[in-house]
């Protein structure tokens, strides 16, 4: 869920399944669907709406950018202590980024 939430697969005010229904459908218990679900709702992902059920919150679209923002500086964190302990000089690294910045347009047309 989270993932679909994330890469836009559910939108903003999009209805989650049931509890029960998507506890039958994979098989599992319906108290690990409502924990998953409060897991989601503390993260700001999803809310419960009375009458309606449990809706993809608004905003979230703000939320999963954030997150894959950090999700790509934590990948860069572990690059350079990688290129670090190879001996990559933060020179060679520069030039290698500024080379992948400018092969962007290129690739998309």
């Amino acid at each position: 869920m989270r993932h679909a939430v994330e890469v836009g697969g559910l939108g903003p005010g999009e209805k989650l399944p049931t509890v029960r229904g998507l506890a039958e459908e994979l098989a599992i218990a319906p108290n690990t669907i409502v924990k998953a679900y409060n897991e989601l709702q503390r993260e700001g992902l999803v809310e419960s709406r009375a009458g309606v059920g449990t809706v993809v919150a608004e905003g979230v679209t703000e939320i999963a950018r954030g997150r894959q923002r950090e999700a790509v500086f934590e990948r860069l964190r572990v690059l350079v202590r990688d290129a670090a302990a190879l001996g990559i000089t933060e020179d060679d690294l520069w030039e290698s980024l500024d080379s992948e910045f400018e092969r962007i347009p290129r690739e998309r047309g």
